[in-house]
């Protein structure tokens, strides 16, 4: 079960502070295990947050949250440094986006990458199997 701080939410403490590039930087290294670790705690209430808002009494909110940690490590994988965006910014979007496409797979509401190509006539029929002499 997932739970929620709320007495936390209304506060604007630390937790929404800006996540240091360096700490990013070392979580992306071969060796960055407990930087990530770090990046995810540092995440932990943001994911929970967007878990339970995302869930709506339509899903399990424990498999959203889990999704969004996940999507945390994608992003770090995917967050270049020298970008001018703050690093949570772009996690929560990764975050989202995830969550999103769980609750569709769910639901059975699987969207395409891509559309299906387009055709202006019908396809041709089979050939017809040659029969042996």
């Amino acid at each position: 079960m997932i739970r929620l701080d709320y007495a936390a939410l209304g506060d604007n403490t630390p937790r929404d502070a800006e996540i240091p590039r360096e700490l990013v930087k070392k979580a992306k290294g071969l060796l960055g295990r407990r930087a990530r670790a770090e990046v995810l705690q540092m995440m932990d209430q943001t994911v929970r947050v967007q878990a339970a808002e995302a869930a709506r009494r339509q899903m399990d909110p424990q498999r959203l949250y889990e999704v969004g940690q996940q999507a945390v490590l994608e992003a770090i994988k995917s967050f270049e440094i020298k970008q001018t965006e703050d690093f949570r910014e772009f996690a929560i979007a990764f975050v989202r986006q995830a969550m999103a496409h769980a609750k569709n797979k769910a639901r059975g509401d699987v969207v395409p990458l891509a559309p299906p190509p387009l055709r202006d006539k019908p396809a041709p029929p089979p050939p017809e199997p040659s029969k042996p002499k």
